[in-house]
């Protein structure tokens, strides 16, 4: 608040380096508030509505909320960012709005007292948007970034109005470069973002998310988008995971499991095998499966797949040295 409240026109941003180093950003405050703007439209938010803060306020996310919160004058719930946000909420509260992470949002599946949950920080699995089909909480899945100032395009994840599309809000328009990567001109900005993102574009206003470009697998001139295929394997693997390419002589790049963790069993293996032929068509299945004891990981929890991999291949390369 001290921050927002001072006389400098902008506010330092932490980016959460999922995607690479982490670096801080200047944010004009004006920006910020025609963001929020285009929230209040949006979710139509009325003076004194109830809006949950459960996300840490170090990170853009969480700043938003309060900004919201400020020029939409709703009744800001500030509690401990935790995986059961609602555990403390009275239960005759109705929370009007309430952003999380998809794994806060496993840990609420079953309320009723929330009206609308929007979240973001990932893809979402199959299992969990499976899951949310039966409430009456509208849930919607947002796509942007630090650079965005969170979210600039929304998809209803479950009822009548389910849809893999995202659309735009109020003033964003979206075009690709010649690899399908999205660009994002906003209204509150004078130079276009270009994201590694690739995706369908449906319109100026809309479009399907394929996955980063940074991350795409060409395993035999095939190109694997590994999000989409994490998707499908949904919550059914407990551990923590990731799919991504290794060099291999005669693919090019051959598709892997990543697992955290020391290992399966025999019966676990067994099963994961059972699972992967049931929900992967025949490309998408891994060539390898690999256990790796502690994923590399941000601040804010998100899996750092280039660090991981790179952490294993180097282990590979100290131990064929070792065995010379």
């Amino acid at each position: 608040m001290a921050e927002w409240l001072d006389d400098t026109p902008y506010i330092n941003l932490k980016t959460s380096g999922s995607t690479g180093t982490p670096k801080t950003i200047r944010a004009k405050k004006n920006n910020m508030l025609q963001s929020a703007n285009a929230t209040a439209l949006y979710f139509d938010f009325k003076r004194g509505q109830n809006a949950l803060l459960c996300l840490p306020v170090d990170y853009i996310a969480g700043k938003m909320m309060i900004v919201r919160a400020l020029y939409s004058k709703l009744n800001l719930i500030c509690i401990e960012p935790s995986l059961s946000p609602l555990e403390d909420i009275p239960e005759d509260m109705v929370i009007d709005f309430a952003p999380m992470t998809p794994m806060q949002l496993h840990g609420v599946i079953n309320t009723g007292s929330v009206r609308n949950i929007l979240f973001g920080g990932g893809p979402v699995s199959a299992e969990l948007e499976n899951a949310s089909q039966t409430l009456k909480t509208e849930i919607f899945h947002g796509f942007g970034m630090t650079e965005t100032l969170t979210h600039i395009a929304l998809r209803r994840v479950n009822g009548s109005n389910r849809s893999p599309v995202y659309h735009g809000l109020e003033g964003v328009r979206f075009t690709t470069d010649d690899l399908n990567c999205l660009i994002i001109q906003l209204p509150f900005l004078t130079v276009p973002i270009v994201t590694n993102d690739v995706v369908e574009l449906i319109n100026e206003q809309s479009f399907i998310w394929k996955g980063r470009a940074d991350h795409v697998i060409n395993s035999g001139g095939i190109k694997l988008f590994p999000e989409g295929i994490e998707n499908k394997l949904g919550t059914t693997i407990s551990n923590r995971f990731f799919m991504a390419g290794l060099p291999d002589k005669m693919l090019g790049e051959k598709l892997c499991l990543f697992i955290e963790g020391s290992g399966f069993d025999t019966e676990g293996i067994s099963a994961l095998g059972k699972q992967i032929d049931l929900f992967l068509e025949k490309y998408e299945k891994p060539k390898e499966i690999i256990f790796i004891d502690k994923f590399s990981i941000t601040d804010s929890g998100k899996i750092q797949r280039a660090k991981t991999v790179k952490y294993f291949l180097e282990k590979i390369e100290i131990g064929a040295k070792n065995k010379n």
